[in-house]
C-alpha cells in the first residue's frame, strides 16, 4: 500500500509542475514577459482588491505587469487626448464620463473578440467600456418601527406616510425622480423615458415628510443607525454594513435603482491589446466570485453566483432574483440632461 501511494504521489506531483510550466512559461502560455499596462484607479481599498483578485494573478498568467495610479480624474483623461501624452492605459470611469469619453473620441472601442461578453447580464455590453461594479439604491428601513409583516415593500409604500409614518431621508439630486415616478405607479421598466412632469408632481406630495435630504452615501445609513429616521433611500451596501453591525434595519430590492461603474482602455494607449486582456481577465466569473467576496459591488457576470454562498448572494444587486425587480439608470438620459435638471432640482428645493 505504501509503495502505491508513493507512487500515485509522484503522478500527481508530475502533473502539478507540468501545469506550473506551462503557466510560466512565456512560449506556451503565450505570457508577454517586459509588458507593463497603467491602471487608473479611484485608489484606496477598491485600488488593494483590484491588486489582489485581478492584478497579481493577471502578471503571473501572462507576464505583462499592472501598475497603479490614481485618483480617477475625467479632466486629465480629457488633457492626455487632447494633446496625444498618453499615461494610462486602462482607467476607471464613471457612467456619465464614460458616455462623454465616447462621444468626444478618448475611449478605444472595446475589442469583443478579446474580451468575452457572453456571461454578460443583458444589455451591459457597452460598445466603449466594460461593467466593473455594480450597485444600487434601495429602499432600506427600521426593522424594529416596521417589523416582519408591517414592513414597506415599494417606493409607493415609501410615499404612503399614513400606513408607514415616521421620518424619512432621500438624496438631494434630481436622480429621485427615477423613484418618484415608481411610488406614482410607474414600473421599472418604463421609467424612462423619463415623465419629467409626472416627477415633479409625486416629488411634491413627499417633499414635506421628508425630514433629512442626503448628499453624501455614508448620511442615510447613519441616519438609519442613529434612530433619526425610519426608513431612507440609501446604498445597498452601506445598509448591509451597518447589519453587520447589529443595527436592526433591512432593505427591499423590489424597485432598487441599479448603478455602474466601469473600466475603458484610453484611445492611443500604448499597450491597447495588453490592456484589452486585462480587461477580459476581469471579467472572469470565477475572479468576479473572489471579487464580490471583498468588495460586495459585482461586476457583469451571470454564472458567477454559481460560485458563491446563497448567503452572499443575496446581499448582492445583480443576483438574478434581485436584478429583474429594478431599473438600471439610463446614463446617457442624465448625460444629456443633468445639468438641466440639478437647476431645475435646486429651484424646486428653494421653494
Amino acid at each position: 500500500m505504501k509503495k502505491i501511494l508513493s507512487k500515485r504521489s509522484r503522478i500527481v506531483m508530475t502533473i502539478i509542475v507540468a501545469i506550473g510550466i506551462l503557466a510560466w512559461h512565456p512560449i506556451l502560455a503565450g505570457a508577454e514577459e517586459g509588458k507593463t499596462i497603467v491602471y487608473n484607479s479611484s485608489g484606496g481599498v477598491v485600488e488593494q482588491v483590484v491588486k489582489k483578485v485581478f492584478a497579481e494573478p493577471f502578471e503571473q498568467q501572462t507576464g505583462i505587469k499592472v501598475v497603479f495610479t490614481a485618483p480617477v480624474n475625467f479632466a486629465k483623461l480629457k488633457a492626455m487626448c487632447e494633446s496625444g501624452n498618453i499615461e494610462w492605459d486602462v482607467t476607471e470611469i464613471g457612467p456619465e464620463d464614460m458616455i462623454r469619453g465616447k462621444e468626444r473620441g478618448y475611449l478605444e472601442p472595446i475589442d469583443y473578440s478579446i474580451v468575452d461578453k457572453s456571461d454578460f447580464l443583458p444589455g451591459l455590453a457597452h460598445s466603449h467600456a466594460v461593467p466593473a461594479a455594480f450597485y444600487s439604491t434601495v429602499l432600506a428601513y427600521n426593522t424594529k418601527k416596521f417589523p416582519a409583516g408591517k414592513e414597506p415593500k415599494s417606493w409607493a409604500d415609501f410615499w404612503d406616510v399614513n400606513k408607514f409614518p415616521g421620518p424619512r431621508s432621500l438624496p438631494n439630486f434630481p436622480y429621485t425622480m427615477e423613484i418618484a415616478l415608481m411610488a406614482d405607479g410607474v414600473s421599472p421598466d418604463k421609467v424612462y423615458p423619463l415623465d419629467e412632469e409626472r416627477a415633479w408632481k409625486s416629488l411634491d406630495k413627499i417633499k414635506p415628510h421628508v425630514t433629512a435630504w442626503w448628499t453624501m452615501p455614508a448620511q442615510p445609513a447613519q441616519l438609519l443607525a442613529d434612530g433619526e429616521v425610519d426608513m431612507a433611500a440609501a446604498f445597498n451596501g452601506r445598509i448591509t454594513a451597518i447589519q453587520k453591525e447589529g443595527v436592526p434595519v433591512a432593505l427591499e430590492w423590489n424597485q432598487q435603482v441599479l448603478l455602474l461603474a466601469y473600466n475603458a482602455v484610453v484611445k492611443g494607449a500604448k499597450n491597447k491589446d495588453a490592456a484589452m486582456k486585462f480587461l477580459a481577465f476581469m471579467v472572469k466569473p470565477e475572479l468576479q466570485a473572489e471579487w464580490v467576496k471583498m468588495i460586495p459591488y459585482p461586476g457583469p457576470s451571470k454564472s458567477m453566483y454559481e460560485l458563491l454562498s446563497p448567503e452572499l448572494a443575496k446581499t448582492l444587486p445583480t443576483n438574478p432574483e434581485f436584478y429583474k425587480l429594478g431599473v438600471v439608470r439610463n446614463y446617457q438620459f442624465w448625460a444629456e440632461n443633468e445639468e438641466r435638471l440639478m437647476e431645475k432640482w435646486n429651484a424646486w428645493m428653494l421653494k
